[in-house]
């Protein structure tokens, strides 16, 4: 009898769509969480770097003697990171490539740089259409949080996921300007995160679903 009820209650609570809603907030909390975290420092490509290292924030006066921060300045600057590149700017770049050329130039392009010995080195443009698509599903979980679509959001989640792993996996093993794991950002890894516990709520919200 009890176990009868249970089942009554939890089928009128489907049906008013009360059941899930505790995960919804969730995923809804989660996916503007990862939306935002697109503008978080993402990437370091080194291009003024010297000796080898990394961009540095030191400021220097003008007898060239170093300019003491405080430790809140030298958190902000690890948060922020203006020397870094963000997923919009990473994104922007496939953007900035071919507004100007026409298809047939693209795709010339596009054949010069695979014809090149070591093409899977050089692949930046391939990287920044995939931040593309990530922008676009992340935006698109976003709404999706608001729709009853929960399936569609489960594998946009799962595609995200894959996707910014790829983008790592490449700097990481084929990128030219990859030298040092601190050009990894912080933004890089809670993206993922965020990402994989989308992934997580909303496959549990989906089996739920299915019950």
């Amino acid at each position: 009898m009890a176990q009868a009820l249970v089942s009554c209650l939890k089928i009128s609570l489907r049906t008013f769509k009360l059941y899930p809603m505790k995960t919804t907030k969730r995923l809804r909390l989660l996916s503007l969480l990862g939306f935002l975290l697109l503008l978080a420092p993402f990437y370091d490509s080194c291009e003024n770097r010297k000796n080898g290292f990394v961009k540095s924030y030191d400021e220097y006066d003008a007898n060239g003697k170093l300019i003491e921060k405080t430790f809140l300045q030298n958190i902000y600057n690890v948060v922020v990171d203006d020397l870094s590149l963000n997923g919009f700017q990473i994104a922007s770049f496939s953007i900035y490539g071919v507004q100007d050329l026409t298809f047939q130039e693209f795709k010339a392009e596009v054949y010069k740089a695979f014809k090149q010995e070591e093409w899977y080195k050089d692949l930046g443009m391939v990287i920044s259409f995939l931040f593309d698509i990530i922008i676009v599903i992340s935006f698109s979980l976003i709404l999706l949080t608001f729709a009853d679509k929960i399936r569609l959001f489960n594998n946009l989640a799962l595609a995200n996921t894959i996707l910014i792993i790829l983008t790592l996996l490449y700097i990481i093993f084929l990128e030219s300007s990859f030298e040092h794991w601190r050009q990894i950002k912080w933004g890089y890894y809670a993206f993922i995160i965020t990402n994989v516990f989308i992934f997580y709520y909303s496959k549990l919200a989906l089996k739920r679903q299915n019950l």
